[in-house]
This record gives C-alpha cells, structure tokens and sequence, in this order.
C-alpha cells in the first residue's frame, strides 16, 4: 500500500481547499499511477491509473521535480501521449511529492477555460511554489501517519507483551488512580480493567504498600499479599517501582507474580531431569513385570497408594513413574524423606508458617510443600517417622483437602495426590500405639509391595549389566561384565540392600578392577567371605571345571593377544591349546 492512499482523506481535503482558493482543478497521484485525490473532472476518476506515457510518470516519476506544461496536447513533452493533440487540459503545473528522499506521488493543478490560463500566467512561478509547499505539507502529514502508526505499533506490541508475559502488571499515575492492568490481574482478580480504571490502587488492594510521592527514590521489593477472589485465597508476590520523568514522580508501576506458579515453576524445572517411566525402571522376571503392569493400572487413577517393601528396591523410582504416567504429569512432583527433616521443623516444611510463627521464621512467611505441591503430586518416603501429632494434621490435609500453616489461622486448599512408602509393617505400629489407625487406613488405600531383589532371579545380572554400563562409561574404564564366579555369588546372594546394594557394589567393582570382567577379588568385603555351595548340590565334570578355569585365568590376564599368551603361561599349557580351548568352548570376545 502507498504511503499517500493512507492518509487519502487528508489529501483530498487538500485538493478541495486548494480548489476553492484558486478556482483551478487539482489532482494528485500516488507511485502505483493512481488518482487518490482531485476535484472537477479528476475526482470522478479516483481510482483509476494514468496513462504511463503521459508527462507525469514519464517526467516526474523519473527525476523531474517540477514541470510547466503551457499547451497539454501540443507540448513537445507530450508527443508520447496517446492524447497528444486532444488533450482537453489548456496548461498544467505539477510538482513532486516527495518523503524520505524518494518521490511517492505528484500534485498538479489544471486549467479547462481561458479564465483559469489567465490565472496561472499572470502568477505562474507563484502557482508553482505554492504547489510545492502543499505537496511539502502532504508529505508532512505522511510523515506524521507514520510516525503515529509507529507508535501505534509499539504500543500495541507492548501490550502483547504485557499481556503475554507471567507476572501481573498494574500502572498508575502519581495520585495512585489505576491507568491499565494486564490481563493477569484481570483472570487473578476476576476483574474487567474497564471497570477500575481510574480507581485508586488502594481501593482495590487495601493492604498494598505504596510509594510515597515525596520520595520518588524508593522501591517497594518483594512484599505478599494475600486476596480473596470468590472465596478462594491468592497469594502473591509484588514489587513497586516509581516512573520518574525529569525528576518527578509522573507514576507508578507494580509487578506481582503467583507465589505458588512461580515456586511450581521451579520445582518443575528443577525435577524434570529426575521424570522416570516405567519403562526405565529395569526388570525382565515375569514377577516384575506382572508388577510394573498393576502398578500402571494404579497410576492412570487418583487413587492414594502406599508403597512398601525393604530398603532400596526403588519406592521412589515407582512413586515418579506413577506421577508421570497420571493426568498430574505436568505438574510438581515433591518429594519428602519424613525421617530426614528434624521433628521440629518437619510440620512447618510440610505446610508452611506465617510470618513471625516463632523466632527466626521468615518475615513474610513460607508456603509449605503441601501448598507447593498443589495439583501434583506429594511423595511421603519413610513416613513411618511422622510424630503423632502431626499425623492428626496430615490426615486433615487427607480428609478434608486443606491445610493450615503454623501460625495461621485461615484454612488453604489443595488439590493433591498422596503417596507414601515405608520399609517397615506399618500396622505393627498401629497395634503398638506408635502409627494412628484411622490415618493407617487413608495412606493404605492402594497397597503395592515392590518384591525384593532376591526374589526376581535373573534380574541381578539385567541390572549388574546396567550399572556395568553406567559406571564404566561415567569412569572412562572398558569392564564388559561379571566374571562367571561373581554371576553365581549375586544369583545366591540374599541382597539385603537390594539394588541400592547392587548399584554400591558394582561401582567398587569398576573402581578396583583391572581387568575386563569384576572378579570375586574386586568386590566389596560382604561377597569376598562368601562360599558357593556348587560342590555340595553336584558332581562337577572335569570339562566343567576346566571351562570354569580357563575363563578365569583370561578374566585376570585380559582377553587381548597378550593377555591370552600370559595365561595360557599360568596355565602351563601352549599357545596353541589356549586358543583351541577358546575356540573349543565359544570364548570370543
């Protein structure tokens, strides 16, 4: 679009002015060759092109700036004109239109009588500067549509902004009346900016902290607040910063931001790096993956799950697995280790203290991990530990779905879904006294006991071979595997620590072993005093047991040319019998 078909109306008025001063027709054309403006016979022509081969594009569109046209039609200029020698024009003054140092249009005036001729003979150099003054103003106003379009586009790309960004923004003028909002406070307030523009901030936010107008210096740094928009609490957090002008205080602008969005921001980010499916928790018994399929059942619903079982078979692998395989998937994960947090402070992390709650709590307060964990889900691991007292709290939270934070008086919401787990049998404690029943029953909706490493066979080796991996690529070492004796050791071994063991116990290996398979000598002291029971359960053939050695002399010497020479020589045996025993017992590595 041409620059001078924007502002056509304010040309046209122009054109209408100039005609009823001077009693001469005007015409104007933009750079496309169009007519955009013009009286007498030219306005019914608005719209239309011009003729190419007439003087004004061929002249003026290519260089000329002005132009005194004194017999239109027999003009030596207008030789290529289709109407030359017809044309109804008796003379013409035009003038270019330029902006910018480029001609975008040019504005002419014509005569069609005797009278009109007279007109412009008798005055013809002033006709002609005062075309080009119009035209001077016409490319002012250009100048000023684009300028205001400009601002028009800043301004509506800060809105975007404003309104696209995750904080809350609130404008005032110096006498604290409310000059716009953004569309975060309109959906947190449930307000219609409309409606309280103008309005003092304080009418609005009574308990807000306002910059005194006689210190145009200072700031307000996070302070909170707390809102009640249709009987639901909001929290927030808010900064004030003055907008000075040549030294005086012309404003005022707040900036707030959703305590519990902001914290479940980060502990969104910050955990995305631990989501875990089911498909990375390792396992190929048919007993495990029987109960990896109940478990997932189990996630797709809202359902309160305890998990239990002995110590380090994964409770909290299962507990994120279920988390991200729920519709809360998007949101926090917390997790809480109940027997980590001292027993003073633990009801204030879980559900958080108002401000002045007790000596060196926090000024404003702190929201504790309930309230954060909001629409997620909450983690309790080892929730065995919980005091009794502040089991009556947490099955409340359960209960009625709210909380109270120490020192508070008022009762939060919240939307979460609650797992637990423990290593010991909760209900001993609750006929001991040391667990309350009724909340024994809240936790205990879904129970799923993750079977311990002993009883899942082969599953030692699947995830010895996975630690073998991690490890070797994480200390830059080339272990390929367990030696044929260590396979056996973790197959009889009991694994109280279960894969926490496991993991502990392969990563000693790779840190002493040499070689390229983790021996019996490489493992921690528990698996080196431990005796395989092979000879009393059968009779062991020679060939067996020359297999078994042969391995184990290539496990310690290495599996590479020389490594094979040195034990083929501990062996005392040739080069040439180790190799037809590798080849005779498939030993290619």
């Amino acid at each position: 679009m041409s620059s001078l078909i924007q502002i056509k109306d304010i040309v046209q008025q122009f054109a209408e002015t100039v005609n009823a001063a001077l009693r001469l027709d005007v015409e104007v054309v933009d750079e496309n060759l169009r007519w955009i403006a013009g009286t007498g016979r030219v306005k019914n022509l608005i719209g239309s092109r011009i003729l190419e081969q007439g003087i004004i594009n061929r002249l003026l569109f290519k260089g000329r700036k002005n132009v005194i046209v004194n017999q239109p039609g027999k003009d030596d200029n207008c030789k290529l004109c289709p109407r030359y020698g017809k044309c109804k024009y008796k003379k013409a003054v035009y003038s270019v239109i330029e902006f910018e140092g480029r001609t975008i249009g040019v504005i002419g005036l014509s005569t069609m009588s005797d009278d009109q001729v007279k007109l412009i003979d008798s005055k013809k150099h002033e006709m002609l500067d005062f075309i080009e003054k119009i035209g001077n103003l016409i490319s002012t106003k250009v100048k000023e549509h684009e300028m205001l379009k400009q601002v028009e586009t800043y301004a509506q790309l800060m809105n975007t902004v404003i309104d696209n960004i995750n904080k809350g923004i609130v404008i005032l003028n110096k006498d604290y009346k409310i000059v716009d909002v953004n569309s975060f406070i309109e959906e947190k307030l449930n307000i219609n900016k409309d409606k309280i523009r103008n309005k003092d901030m304080r009418e609005i936010l009574p308990n807000i902290i306002t910059i005194d107008k006689g210190d145009k210096n200072k700031s307000v740094q996070y302070q909170e607040i707390t809102l009640t928009v249709n009987n639901k609490y909001i929290d927030l957090l808010y900064i004030a910063k003055p907008i000075v002008i040549n030294k005086e205080l012309e404003g005022i602008i707040y900036l707030f931001e959703d305590y519990k969005d902001t914290r479940q921001l980060a502990y969104t980010i910050s955990e995305k790096h631990n989501d875990i499916s089911f498909d990375q928790i390792i396992g190929k018994s048919e007993s495990f993956i029987a109960f990896k399929k109940k478990v997932r059942h189990v996630a797709k619903n809202d359902s309160t799950v305890l998990l239990t079982g002995e110590t380090g078979t994964g409770k909290e692998l299962f507990a994120r697995a279920i988390h991200s395989s729920s519709r809360r998937k998007n949101r926090p994960f917390i997790a809480i280790n109940c027997g980590a947090i001292p027993e003073t402070l633990i009801e204030s992390e879980l559900f958080g203290y108002e401000k002045g709650a007790f000596t060196g709590a926090n000024k404003i307060g702190k929201h504790g991990k309930f309230y954060l964990a909001d629409k997620g889900t909450i983690f309790l691991d080892e929730v065995e530990t919980m005091p009794i007292y502040l089991q009556i709290k947490l099955l409340r939270a359960i209960e009625r779905r709210e909380i109270e934070r120490v020192g508070g008086v008022k009762s939060i919401p919240i939307d979460v879904r609650i797992i637990s787990a423990t290593n010991v049998p909760l209900y001993e404690m609750v006929k001991k006294g040391q667990f309350r029943e009724d909340l024994y029953h809240r936790l205990n909706v879904v129970t799923l006991f993750i079977p311990p490493l002993r009883e899942r066979g082969k599953d030692v080796l699947v995830l010895a071979n996975y630690f073998i991996n991690k490890f070797s690529s994480k200390f830059n070492k080339n272990i390929l595997g367990l030696s044929n004796e260590v396979k056996e050791i973790f197959l009889n071994y009991n694994w109280s620590g279960n894969v926490r063991e496991l993991q502990n116990a392969i990563e000693y290996g790779i840190n002493m072993e040499d070689s390229n398979y983790i021996t019996k000598e490489n493992l921690p002291f528990q698996f080196k005093k431990m005796k395989l029971k092979t000879e009393n359960n059968r009779i062991v053939t020679l060939e067996d047991l020359e297999k078994q050695h042969i391995k184990r002399a290539l496990d310690k010497c290495g599996w590479t040319e020389k490594g094979r020479i040195e034990a083929a020589d501990r062996l005392g045996i040739s080069r040439a019998t180790i190799y037809r025993k590798i080849k005779k017992y498939n030993y290619f590595k």
